[in-house]
């Protein structure tokens, strides 16, 4: 005999259960992404926030150096330069004149001289631009002896650009003068840097 199934429902069952799982699971990706967009945002501002803080700091600090870069170039422009350069190179050319060597001076020259040749006067003058010029009176026994020190100079490193400014004879001898550029040698060597051939 057949077993009678009675449907006593007002209406068909229907099973919602997965419908109500998915749901509840698209709530729950949904709760997890609203709070994962917050965590973001906040950590968003807060990274912003120390950032926008350590640019307001390095402003402040570009800030600061411009006004000190504007006080330097107000002092700078309230400095007489071509003074200020004057004077310098006036102390240099002081400081050259107080450190001269006359004692290499003369050894160097010594060094450059011929047995007929004798020095009777150096004046030397110190440029602001550090270059030391000789003016220097001679007197020979013979007429070659001022192209004798020309040749002489012109061999020894320590002398540049000899030029006679004068040549006469006088009582059996002849007078010349020479301006020569002067190079002294370095202090530390503490001897003539050169010999020439007497």
């Amino acid at each position: 005999m057949k077993p009678l199934h009675l449907n006593l429902a007002s209406r068909p069952y229907r099973d919602y259960r997965p419908v109500y799982a998915t749901v509840v699971l698209m709530s729950l990706v949904a709760a997890f992404l609203m709070l994962n967009n917050v965590e973001t945002y906040y950590r968003y501002t807060r990274e912003t926030q120390s950032t926008r803080t350590k640019i307001a700091t390095i402003e402040e600090q570009t800030r600061k150096e411009r006004e000190r870069e504007a006080a330097l170039q107000q002092r700078i422009k309230g400095l007489d330069l071509g003074r200020l350069g004057a004077q310098t190179k006036f102390v240099n050319t002081k400081l050259a004149e107080r450190a001269f060597s006359w004692s290499l001076l003369l050894d160097e020259l010594e060094s450059v001289l011929a047995d007929d040749v004798r020095l009777n006067a150096v004046t030397p003058r110190f440029e602001q631009n550090g270059k030391i010029t000789l003016g220097l009176s001679f007197a020979s026994k013979s007429a070659d002896g001022m192209i004798k020190t020309i040749n002489r100079m012109n061999a020894d490193p320590q002398f540049r650009n000899p030029f006679p400014s004068m040549q006469t004879e006088e009582g059996g001898g002849f007078l010349f003068n020479l301006n020569v550029e002067y190079v002294p040698p370095p202090v530390s060597a503490g001897v003539r840097l050169s010999e020439a051939p007497r």
